[in-house]
């Protein structure tokens, strides 16, 4: 009809435009006759098409029509569920900045017998309207959709020509509209009727360790944008260049899971390998964090305390999953460079669990690798707690399953056979054939098996010492620890006791003065380690009775540089039992002495010939300069600042198990074993890239 108009008013102007190139008054007053009359009808004719579509044909006002015809066809129809037609229903919703038409079709919307009728008359699923009331909350605050609209296609706000930013929302991502206010990301919140996926999502969410590189509510990594209000952006805020299927949020977010740098070229994201439904629940929470600007009463409690920074603690299990998982593993095996370019730490491999101590770890966890994906997790960056700090060190370190039991009975009835067998194997690349000494300290004498008790031997197979390059032999079975220390045992007829010393009450700063002017030397300032062992190592002092220092001390050790400071000393140095009652009491109480750095301990290797064996075994995937290109930087300063020089003897010799890296100690199949002397040079080698010491404050 409008083209047939236009057809007429153009020919008309055709004749009125003749006429007035001929103008005269008559012919004048003719084409303005002609013109007011075309106008009217043209007016009249906008008019009541105008009239007859608001009038009849109005979608709202069809499902109004049925939703009558549905009422009163109904057996139980009493009159009551009869609704005024012809009308627009609104509400308006000051406190959420929105006006919603909704009901004026879903006219059946709070009708119990509407439950099984057609959209848009049945009744709202669920028990959600009892604690959710239309006249309070509306509908588009959940739902979606272009609240003001009175038809489907207008409401929906999906069609892309009405750039409408919040589309309707179809399931399973409605749910996520729950999150916006009641979601606790950090605590159990009750999950309401209907919101399975989205609650799935959120264990997707904390398993998968997303925050390892997100933020959300003020914790988690700085490596990624910053998740908090990522479900209140709207569909223009992203880009569907490179998204095939739908151009929805929701669609958006699962394929960036499926591979986000082909999404979002440059991202450092890696690929999340989920089934469809577990990214349906994934995009589905994510969608759900948002802090939407309504009033506080709209929020849960838990919601509130979370925007407000307050929430419990986390152990450190979950603290694991939420935030290391990601790179490291659900079960902390890590990444080779075959899934990921950098490569990621197994930090639950057993190699490293052997060597790691709680100081190394907690550096690394509080420091961070530069250049690397590893970002610092201080709390004032990281947004958990000192107390989680804790709980996550614990998590780790606690998996050291230890299998080997003390009891009280000293250990016999072992099979040497079997022990020499288990020494030759884990023990003999660092002692030295039958424990007569290589880089490690010779245990085959009997002046030391004299004065370490059953108890001693135990501590120090089961635990190690942290920071040197003893390991600790956690994993151990009670019958190997038994053959173990039998075979140790056949090398002396003398067996060492913890027995009960009465000695003279120790003074710590007498004792602090006399250890830094006579142990020191040999010992290390902190007692760490020089040319002695590292006697003020806590592992050490716990497995060291006051007899077994007393003796040591006292006594020394044959054809070694630690003579007895009573026995073969003679004048002002010579120690008698008051001295050394002090200074054990002052190694007693570096216990729990806090050093501001983790000090790299003695290292008598050369670093010359280690560039060329480093260049020759380990360039390969260390890099030439230890940059890191299939396998762990070596060459950075947070590593070396962590990484004590019998760390790093230590896992060189060992290697780790389930990776590339072979034990150089024991050697492999296809690698030659290295001598003691060679590792240490190594070691030295990788210690001459250090530029700068980073305390642990």
């Amino acid at each position: 009809m409008v083209q047939g108009t236009q057809l007429g008013v153009f020919l008309v102007t055709i004749r009125l435009a003749r006429d007035l190139i001929n103008m005269n008054e008559t012919n004048y007053i003719r084409g303005m006759r002609w013109i007011v009359i075309i106008a009217s009808v043209i007016l009249f004719v906008l008019i009541l098409t105008a009239w007859i579509r608001e009038g009849f044909f109005r979608e709202w006002k069809k499902y109004q029509m049925d939703y009558v015809t549905l009422v009163t066809g109904m057996e139980s129809f009493s009159g009551a569920e009869m609704v005024q037609t012809r009308e627009v229903y609104q509400v308006d919703l000051e406190d959420l900045d929105r006006v919603d038409r909704c009901i004026s079709c879903h006219n059946g919307l709070e009708n119990p017998f509407m439950v099984d009728s057609p959209q848009p008359h049945r009744t709202h699923p669920g028990n959600h309207l009892m604690d959710h009331p239309v006249t309070k909350y509306g509908c588009t605050v959940c739902h979606g959709g272009q609240g003001r609209a009175l038809d489907m296609d207008e409401a929906f706000g999906r069609n892309p020509r009405f750039h409408w930013p919040h589309p309707l929302l179809s399931q399973p991502y409605i749910q996520s509209s729950c999150g916006k206010c009641h979601l606790a990301i950090y605590s159990e919140s009750r999950e309401f009727e209907g919101t399975g996926v989205f609650y799935s999502g959120k264990d997707v969410f904390s398993r998968e360790g997303c925050l390892g590189c997100h933020k959300a509510r003020g914790v988690g990594g700085i490596l990624g944008p910053d998740l908090t209000e990522q479900g209140d952006k709207t569909k223009h805020e992203y880009s569907f260049q490179n998204i095939s299927g739908e151009q929805t949020i929701s669609n958006w977010l699962k394929e960036h899971f499926r591979d986000p740098e082909m999404v979002s070229p440059g991202s450092q994201m890696l690929k999340i390998d989920l089934p469809d439904e577990d990214l349906d629940a994934l995009a589905t929470f994510v969608m759900g964090l948002a802090k939407p600007d309504i009033p506080f009463d709209y929020f849960s409690v838990e919601a509130l305390r979370e925007f407000k920074g307050e929430r419990n603690l986390l152990s450190g299990e979950q603290v694991f999953s939420f935030s290391c998982t990601a790179c490291h593993g659900k079960y902390g095996k890590g990444k080779d460079y075959t899934e990921y370019k950098t490569g990621v730490p197994g930090i639950l491999n057993r190699d490293f669990l052997r060597m790691a101590s709680g100081e190394y770890i907690s550096f690394t966890l509080l420091k961070g690798r530069s250049n690397r994906q590893m970002s610092s997790w201080a709390p004032d960056l990281s947004g958990w707690k000192d107390a989680e700090m804790d709980s996550i060190l614990l998590f780790i370190t606690d998996h050291k399953d230890k299998a080997a039991y003390m009891g009280n009975q000293p250990y016999s009835g072992g099979t040497i056979s079997k022990g020499m067998h288990y020494f030759d194997r884990n023990c003999k690349m660092c002692h030295g054939e039958d424990g007569k000494g290589d880089i490690g300290l010779t245990i085959h004498r009997n002046d030391f098996l004299a004065v370490a008790s059953d108890r001693f031997l135990f501590e120090t197979i089961l635990n190690g010492r942290n920071n040197t390059a003893m390991p600790s032999w956690f994993d151990i079975s009670i019958q190997e620890m038994t053959d173990l220390i039998a075979y140790i045992r056949s090398w002396s007829s003398k067996r060492g006791t913890d027995y009960r010393m009465n000695l003279p009450p120790g003074n710590i700063e007498k004792g602090s003065l006399n250890y830094h002017y006579l142990c020191s030397r040999c010992h290390g300032e902190f007692g760490e380690g020089d040319t002695g062992p590292s006697n003020l190592n806590r592992n050490f002092l716990l497995a060291a009775s006051d007899s077994y220092l007393f003796e040591t001390i006292s006594k020394g050790r044959s054809h070694t540089a630690m003579f007895g400071w009573s026995k073969d000393v003679h004048g002002e140095e010579r120690l008698d039992s008051q001295d050394i009652s002090d200074i054990i009491a002052f190694m007693r109480s570096a216990v729990n002495q806090e050093w501001n750095y983790i000090h790299d301990g003695s290292n008598p290797g050369n670093a010359s010939l280690g560039q060329q064996l480093f260049r020759s075994n380990c360039a390969e995937c260390h890099g030439e300069n230890g940059g890191g290109t299939e396998a762990p930087a070596l060459n950075n300063q947070e590593f070396l600042s962590a990484a004590s020089n019998g760390y790093l003897i230590g896992t060189i010799s060992l290697g780790r198990s389930g990776t590339k890296m072979p034990s150089w100690g024991r050697g492999e199949e296809d690698y030659s074993a290295l001598t003691g002397k060679e590792r240490q040079d190594i070691a030295a080698y990788i210690r001459s890239w250090q530029r700068v010491r980073i305390r642990k404050d």
